[in-house]
C-alpha cells in the first residue's frame, strides 16, 4: 500500500491505518529503535508509541515521507527511553558513541534562546556533513545517528575497523575546529 493511501486511512480515522503502517514500516522502526535500545520490550514499546503518535498527529499533519517521519518519531522515542534507562544507571552500547561526541558538541540547555541555538547547531551539522567526503559522512551518520558499532560499520562497508576509527576521529576533529571557527563553544 502506498504512503498516500495509508495517510488517507489516517485521515478517515480507519484503524486499518495502524495495521498497514506496521506492515510497511514496522521493520524499519524496529531496527531504528534496536540500534539505541537493547531491551526488546522497550523496542516494541517505542514502535507502538510511534504508531500511536502517528494516529494522534495525522490529521492534521500530512508527512511528505511517511517512512522517514515514522523512523524519526521512533528514534526520538528510543532516545527518550535511552535517557531514562541511563539516568537509572542502566547503560547500552550507544553510551560509547555519545561520549565520543561530547567533546565536540556544545552542551544542551533548556530555554527559548537555547532552542534557537539548537536549531542553528542542527543546520550547522547538516551543512558540515554535506561538505564531508561521502565515506566519512557515511561512517559518521551510521555511528552517531544510527548508533552502529565500529565493527558493524566495518562489516557493512567492507573496510577495516581501524579505517572507521581513524575516519571518525578525523571527522570529529574537523567538526570541533569548524564549531570553534563559527564561535559555537564546545
Amino acid at each position: 500500500m502506498e504512503d498516500e493511501q495509508i495517510i488517507g486511512l489516517f485521515f478517515r480515522r480507519a484503524e486499518e491505518a495502524i495495521l498497514r503502517t506496521r506492515e510497511k514500516y514496522g521493520g524499519r522502526c524496529t531496527a531504528a529503535a534496536r540500534r539505541i535500545l537493547t531491551d526488546d520490550r522497550d523496542v516494541e514499546e517505542c514502535v507502538s508509541d510511534a504508531c500511536l503518535r502517528a494516529w494522534n498527529a495525522i490529521p492534521p499533519e500530512r508527512p511528505r515521507a511517511l517512512g522517514a517521519w515514522l523512523v524519526r518519531v521512533t528514534r526520538n522515542l528510543a532516545l527518550d527511553r535511552y535517557a531514562y534507562n541511563r539516568a537509572a544507571q542502566r547503560s547500552t552500547a550507544l553510551t560509547e558513541a555519545f561520549e565520543e561526541l561530547e567533546a565536540c558538541l556544545p552542551l544542551a540547555q533548556d530555554g527559548p534562546e537555547q532552542a534557537i541555538e539548537g536549531q542553528a547547531l542542527r543546520e550547522f551539522l547538516n551543512d558540515f556533513l554535506r561538505r564531508q567526503p561521502q565515506e566519512a559522512r557515511t561512517f559518521f551518520i551510521r555511528r552517531y545517528w544510527y548508533g552502529e558499532s565500529v565493527a558493524e560499520i566495518a562489516q557493512a562497508c567492507a573496510v577495516s575497523q581501524g579505517k572507521i576509527k581513524s575516519s571518525l576521529f578525523r571527522t570529529r576533529n574537523r567538526l570541533r575546529e569548524a564549531l570553534e571557527k563559527e564561535g559555537m563553544t564546545v
